[in-house]
């Protein structure tokens, strides 16, 4: 077991646990889009960053492993900056409109945009338009609002066994599609 202090509340994790399951054991909430506690660690969204002590910058709570005697901050102000900078680049390219979207007031993304403050963006450029994809007459999407936390490739591989989905491009052109052929 290792000791460790998240949020200065001490906690014993099994050896290989992350930081994210430390918080966890604690019932402290550390926001995340990528994380799931049945997939892989992806560590692509970015908005689970805490402060550790002793790093120069802060962390990803979902792919930080646990260690001995490690002090971990989820909402100290540099963890809170680095939160919301993320959540920014986030809202840069999906719609600012809630109200009319089917997911308004169920949707984790706006709970924590509006957590942190961001309901309007400071960039004035031009949105990214993505056309959706047939995938089938089971799968409905709107690849405009996504923001490529790889949920849904990663659970169709590691949850229902199926190499369908995944990512094309780089950067802010990357895309989820059907692998090439399906």
């Amino acid at each position: 077991m290792l000791n460790l202090e998240v949020d200065g509340k001490p906690v014993a994790v099994a050896n290989g646990s992350t930081v994210m399951d430390a918080a966890h054991k604690l019932d402290i909430y550390v926001p995340h889009f990528c994380w799931h506690k049945k997939l892989t660690i992806a560590a692509n969204c970015r908005m689970c960053l805490v402060q550790v002590e002793k790093a120069p910058k802060p962390l990803p709570a979902c792919a930080t492993p646990a260690t001995e005697g490690m002090k971990v901050w989820t909402h100290s102000d540099p963890a809170v900056i680095a939160q919301k900078g993320v959540m920014e680049f986030l809202l840069i390219n999906h719609p600012l409109d809630c109200p009319i979207c089917d997911q308004g007031g169920e949707c984790q993304l706006q709970d924590l945009a509006v957590g942190y403050g961001a309901s309007s963006s400071r960039y004035t450029e031009a949105k990214r338009v993505v056309f959706n994809k047939n995938l089938g007459p089971l799968i409905a999407t709107d690849m405009t609002r996504c923001i490529h936390c790889t949920r849904c490739v990663r659970f169709g591989q590691e949850i229902a066994g199926v190499m369908e989905l995944g990512l094309a491009h780089r950067g802010e052109h990357v895309e989820i599609l059907t692998f090439v052929g399906n």
